[in-house]
């Protein structure tokens, strides 16, 4: 379905991304590393064992409608302000350092090419 990271950010604050994941290319999966820290509830399992696509349980919905009940789910339960993609980016700019500092440092992302 996802996956989620997070990071702290500045003094006051932290980063929390979700990555949801509405369909994949299965072969896809095998560039995915293992994190180097785990909670015990994981148990060492690879992501194809228990990774699944939001369209198999959800495909009736638009992924734009499903996104929008996600979306308004959080609002429920915390103060959320949208902000265009500029703003956000200058946030990490001015928060964490900018992308390439935090790529740098603190990202476990990979790049790989195919």
């Amino acid at each position: 379905m996802g996956g989620n990271a997070q990071t702290i950010a500045g003094q006051n604050g932290w980063l929390h991304h979700t990555s949801f994941l509405w369909d994949y290319d299965d072969d896809n999966m095998e560039y995915l590393s293992l994190p180097s820290k785990q909670p015990d509830y994981r148990e060492n399992r690879s992501h194809e064992d228990f990774l699944v696509k939001l369209s198999t349980y959800y495909g009736s919905l638009k992924p734009t409608t499903f996104f929008e009940h996600v979306k308004q789910a959080c609002k429920n339960e915390f103060e959320i302000e949208d902000v265009t993609l500029k703003e956000a980016l200058a946030i990490v700019d001015n928060e964490v350092g900018g992308m390439q500092n935090w790529f740098e440092s603190k990202c476990r992302t990979k790049i790989v090419t195919i």
